[in-house]
């Protein structure tokens, strides 16, 4: 018997190795009502079918019928969904600060990995 679908729900989620709280903020519920949705208490709908498809990238045809690949292509990086996440709440001057800090990050890898080669 294949798996109900608010199981491969949480596969999903698993799989990208994200919180409740952080998947359920990518499709725009709250972490409430998406874990309604996993426990099986509330059922998982179209529109959220398709928000969860394209926010990631997770295959149509797996969520509905647990038939295939779990992801239509590569999945999304979670480290990315939580910075872009966090990016989103701050402030612009925050935001500002957060990207000059990466880029000196990114100075320092590329110093570091000149050096390695040396």
């Amino acid at each position: 018997m294949a798996m109900p679908r608010h199981d491969r729900l949480k596969a999903v989620r698993d799989a990208l190795k994200l919180s409740q709280s952080d998947f359920s903020g990518g499709i725009f519920i709250s972490q409430s009502a998406y874990a309604r949705i996993e426990q099986g208490a509330t059922n998982l709908n179209d529109r959220m079918i398709e928000l969860i498809c394209a926010k990631y990238n997770v295959s149509k045809s797996y969520l509905k019928t647990g038939k295939g690949a779990m992801f239509s292509g590569s999945p999304p990086d979670a480290r990315l969904e939580q910075l872009n996440r966090i990016f989103n709440e701050l402030n612009a001057l925050f935001q500002d600060y957060l990207i000059v800090q990466a880029r000196e990050l990114l100075k320092v890898q590329k110093k570091g990995e000149e050096e390695k080669q040396e």
